[in-house]
């Protein structure tokens, strides 16, 4: 079966709101438990299941659905300003919150553009869902998904009743009420081996997902990316450096916004990140290392930064620097579970005393608005309120306002 493919049929369009239609199908899902149980990559690549697999895998690892809406959404279009929006929506997890503040938020619902991290298609975890579609379909847009991982495991308490996935994809995502004319996805530099972790053990790697919209006043590329949390702020700079270097020729006019993961931290290993944390402790005390966070680029991510300064990428006025856009919140489920399996329980329990001035929740600075060749006139952060006690994602939408006329 191909792994990007047309409509399948004259009905199924009628009943589509897209005018056309790519989607991602593939045959793989029978194979999804014998995959689990090879424990690495070399064990994978000399597998009779692998050499089976393999014709259909690799061009679906790369693959981008892409729509056009038959009817998108025009009442906000402006021609001479872009409002843009750049959200890790943590799998998509909490679809119909996501919505609804996409729809209803004051500033959100005037979005033009969407940049979207951490986006599902046929995930348990997410209801296996098609998420950019539903979306896109709810708010009568555009859009573009593009594969990264074909997902094996769950990270922790995403999927706690083991249900089982459909299509498993997970990637990025670009929606648009102006037409999308083409898309690229974009080759990052592999840091880590996902397929041999223990947690969200993945087939695939990072890649970015770059559109060029068709705008009034001239053409608009804008790529979201995820940078590596489980890495070094040297190895983000690699890899952001690999996405500007490859967009840096498709026009004069580029924006890329997404999650950067300039968390101050080389969570590259263990034995990195415990020497990374003695070092803060020693040179710059507890307080300044927290402190630190909302601005990291004088805080140990100066290579991030390096980076955008080399190829011509600017970052101020492209974001609101009073507000952080994420909240490390030691006491939530999910965190503190996640610490523990990175520094056990005894930094754990210690790392939520410390942090109790704070009411262990912490902001920090991890998403950003990049561009060249843009004028920005407006930037912020959208606080979305809790839907039920439980926010729509772990990450705060940001979103910048762009002079196209």
């Amino acid at each position: 079966m191909a792994d990007v493919a047309p409509a399948s049929s004259e009905s199924s369009l009628l009943a589509s709101p897209f005018s056309s239609l790519t989607t991602l199908s593939h045959s793989l899902q029978p194979h999804y438990a014998a995959l689990r149980l090879i424990p690495s990559r070399r064990k994978l690549s000399k597998s009779p299941l692998y050499a089976q697999m393999e014709a259909e895998l690799v061009p679906l690892l790369s693959a981008v659905e892409q729509a056009t809406h038959a009817q998108p959404s025009s009442s906000q279009l402006a021609h001479d300003r872009l409002r843009v929006v750049a959200w890790n929506i943590q799998r998509g997890r909490r679809l119909d919150a996501l919505t609804h503040a996409l729809k209803n938020d004051p500033t959100l619902r005037d979005a033009d553009v969407l940049l979207l991290s951490e986006v599902d298609c046929g995930m348990a975890r997410s209801g296996n869902r098609n998420v950019s579609r539903e979306l896109a379909t709810a708010l009568r847009m555009h859009y573009a998904f593009g594969v990264s991982y074909l997902v094996l495991g769950d990270d922790v308490l995403e999927n706690e009743s083991g249900e089982a996935n459909t299509l498993a994809l997970a990637g990025s995502a670009v929606l648009s009420r102006w037409p999308i004319v083409s898309t690229k996805s974009l080759d990052l530099p592999e840091l880590k081996d996902k397929f041999s972790s223990k947690s969200e053990k993945r087939l695939g790697k990072k890649r970015a997902l770059a559109a060029k919209l068709a705008l009034p006043s001239g053409d608009l590329w804008v790529s979201t990316c995820h940078l590596d949390s489980n890495a070094s702020p040297i190895q983000r700079g690699q890899q952001l450096a690999s996405l500007l270097r490859d967009v840096s020729t498709d026009g004069t006019r580029q924006l890329v916004g997404g999650d950067f993961n300039t968390t101050t931290y080389d969570a590259s290993g263990t034995g990195a990140l415990v020497a990374d944390l003695l070092h803060k402790f020693f040179t710059k005390g507890f307080d300044a290392t927290v402190n630190g966070y909302m601005t990291p680029e004088f805080s140990y991510e100066q290579p991030i930064f390096e980076v955008l300064s080399s190829y011509g990428f600017l970052h101020e006025g492209f974001n609101d620097r009073s507000q952080g856009t994420c909240f490390y919140d030691v006491e939530s489920p999910y965190e503190e579970a996640k610490l523990r399996q990175k520094v056990g329980s005894l930094a754990t329990r210690w790392l939520q005393r410390r942090l109790r001035p704070w009411n262990g929740c912490v902001p920090a600075r991890l998403d950003w608005f990049v561009g060249k060749g843009l004028q920005p006139i407006a930037a912020g952060v959208v606080h979305v309120p809790r839907k039920d006690g439980i926010p729509a994602s772990d990450h705060r939408p940001i979103f910048v306002d762009l002079q196209t006329g």
